[in-house]
């Protein structure tokens, strides 16, 4: 079958054996590529194994499922609380430190399958991964419609915040930085960021975006960091101390009292018809892994979300 992978700092399409082995098997209808997908091919730390962890498709038996790209050892006390996304005993991540989803197909645990509503697009359905991203730091900071939603970023976790906000009945508002980003987050309902909120959620994790979530976050309000800030987290401390302002850094997604942020994320999905068309602006085939890479990248190419169709 065809795969993406990635070695070295290159991308490529391999052609690999399909597999085989315990599990459920699943035919990938849509792939994402994430930002953590480009860290890992810029840095050369991917080993050779196929990528992706934004993952939907459809079961032997025509299940429409989205793929929880979590494996963890289900015993120890992260597991037992919800919080199996911090298990430090036998975590394994789909395309991170296994096979992945870039792929024809896919053998899975059946605990990792969330069945979809049949009438989410498929081709659009690798999306609930990102919303459960966004969905874990409202869940896990107790958000609810009370509160007012500084969104900072107009990537893809950025528009799925905005749209995990509104579907808790919440305010919101954006900061992008591109024009196509803040077009994007107007059709999802944001306004533009202005004054001070209950919660900002950073999805960039850059000294300036930092520097922006503290100067818009309430006294006693909360910071929710989505953004990976690969160089280290620098807040003005001041004025964090001052102003009680609390940091929640947000990684993954899991369970809260018995449900799991990726069955959320699977209703949310349902209930906005448009939001594949607002956020996912280029779409590729398998054979053209290097060319998709390539326009997720560049901040010329007005993309937000870039995902492989691997039955184009």
């Amino acid at each position: 079958m065809k795969a993406v992978s990635y070695s070295e700092g290159k991308v490529f399409t391999a052609n690999l054996d399909y597999p085989s082995g315990e599990g459920v098997l699943v035919n990938i209808e849509s792939a994402g590529i994430c930002g953590s997908d480009l860290h890992l091919l810029n840095s050369g730390a991917h080993s050779p194994h196929v990528a992706g962890h934004e993952i939907a498709g459809i079961t032997s038996n025509g299940t429409h499922v989205a793929i929880e790209p979590i494996i963890s050892c289900q015993k120890c006390s992260s597991c037992i609380a919800g919080d199996y996304h911090l298990c430090k005993i036998d975590f394994k991540g789909m395309g991170m430190s296994i096979n992945g989803g870039m792929a024809e197909q896919i053998i899975v645990p059946e605990n990792c399958l969330v069945k979809l509503n049949k009438k989410v697009p498929i081709k659009d359905a690798c999306l609930v991964e990102p919303l459960a991203v966004a969905l874990h730091g409202f869940i896990r900071t107790n958000t609810n419609s009370t509160h007012k939603i500084a969104v900072i970023g107009g990537g893809t976790i950025g528009m799925c915040a905005i749209a995990a906000a509104n579907y808790l009945g919440c305010e919101v508002d954006l900061y992008a930085k591109y024009d196509h980003q803040k077009e994007a987050g107007t059709k999802l309902g944001a306004g533009i960021v202005d004054g001070l909120y209950d919660r900002v959620v950073d999805c960039v994790g850059s000294n300036d975006s930092l520097d922006l979530s503290s100067k818009s976050a309430k006294p006693g309000s909360w910071i929710i960091i989505l953004g990976i800030p690969l160089s280290g987290i620098n807040l003005p401390g001041l004025s964090v101390i001052m102003n009680e302002i609390k940091i929640f850094p947000s990684i993954m997604y899991g369970s809260t009292a018995g449900q799991k942020d990726f069955e959320i994320a699977a209703k949310l999905i349902s209930t906005i018809p448009k939001l594949g068309d607002t956020i996912i602006t280029h779409r590729f085939s398998l054979d053209d892994a290097e060319e998709a890479f390539s326009v997720a990248q560049d901040k010329t190419s007005n993309c937000i979300k870039v995902v492989f169709d691997p039955k184009s």
